[in-house]
Order: C-alpha cells, then sequence, then structure tokens
C-alpha cells in the first residue's frame, strides 16, 4: 500500500531531522568507545566476548537490508532527510514503523555485547533519546502532515518500534 502526496519536489519538502541516523549511532558509538577505552582498568570486561551480540548484530543487518530494500522498491527515499514520496507499508513495515532504527539498535547493541563494550553499550541510551527527539518525532509530524489520514491510520495498526 501506497500513498503518493501531490508535489514531491517541494523545496521545504523535508522532516527537519537532526543529521542522517546512522551519524548519530555513529557518534554515540565512539563516544562509548572512547569512554570504555578510558575505564578499562576500572571496569573488567575487557576481553568479555558473547555470541549473542553477533545474533543480535546480524538480525540487524538483515533488518535494514530488507527494509532499503522495500524503500528502493517503492522509489522513495531512504535518506530520511530527502522528501518522502510515500508511505512503505509492506515488509518490515508491516511490524515495525521505523525497522531502519530498530535495525540500527540491533546493531549497535550486537557489536557491543561482542565486544563486552559496557560503557558504550550505555550510550546507547542516550543515543535512543536523541533519535526519538531529533530524528523520530519530527519525522513523525511531517508525514502526518504530508500523508494525514493515510499516515494516520498506518500509525494506529503499526507500532512505532516492534
Amino acid at each position: 500500500m501506497s500513498d503518493k502526496p501531490t508535489d514531491p519536489t517541494d523545496a521545504f519538502d523535508s522532516p527537519d531531522v537532526l543529521t542522517f541516523p546512522p551519524v548519530i549511532y555513529l557518534t554515540f558509538f565512539v563516544i562509548g568507545i572512547i569512554t570504555d577505552r578510558a575505564l578499562s582498568h576500572s571496569i573488567g570486561f575487557q576481553g568479555f566476548s558473547h555470541p549473542a551480540g553477533w545474533v543480535l548484530a546480524a538480525t540487524g543487518f538483515l533488518i535494514v537490508c530488507w527494509a532499503v530494500t522495500r524503500f528502493i522498491r517503492q522509489k522513495t527515499h531512504v535518506d530520511v532527510r530527502k522528501p518522502a514520496t510515500t508511505i512503505v507499508t509492506d515488509g518490515p513495515y508491516r511490524f515495525s514503523r521505523n525497522p531502519m532504527y530498530l535495525a540500527a539498535t540491533l546493531l549497535y547493541a550486537g557489536i557491543v555485547i561482542a565486544y563486552g563494550k559496557m560503557a558504550t553499550l550505555g550510550c546507547l541510551i542516550p543515543c535512543l533519546i536523541v533519535m526519538h527527539y531529533g530524528v523520530i518525532a519530527r519525522e513523525e509530524r511531517y508525514l502526518e502532515g504530508k500523508f494525514s489520514d493515510s499516515y494516520r491510520d498506518y500509525c494506529a495498526k503499526v507500532r512505532r518500534w516492534i
């Protein structure tokens, strides 16, 4: 199901998010790694490795590939900073309104769990707060304004995360 807008070329057609979401995840990941390295002697989890982390990371990778494929097939922008041309509601979007953000979260958590980087895992919490207020809430307002009832109906049927 998709809903085409009237004018996808509008120069002001943007959700005005803080930045490209992978930049937010990467920023908090780097802050976490630096913190882990600085605290390595006091935390004592160096060398800890958990295979469940790789399962989470692989799951995140597969979900993001599935979600991006749906966007490409619907001929809409993967980059949230660009205009949305349709509401994608199939594939992983049947289960989550934000499967790419869910996938990025799983990938981030999986890698840090696999390598035992506890401070980096802790940095995921502020990362998700920034994602919520700086990206997701803005994107939702934009989509509701652009697609109105179609987007509201979709939100009523599908949860934000899972």
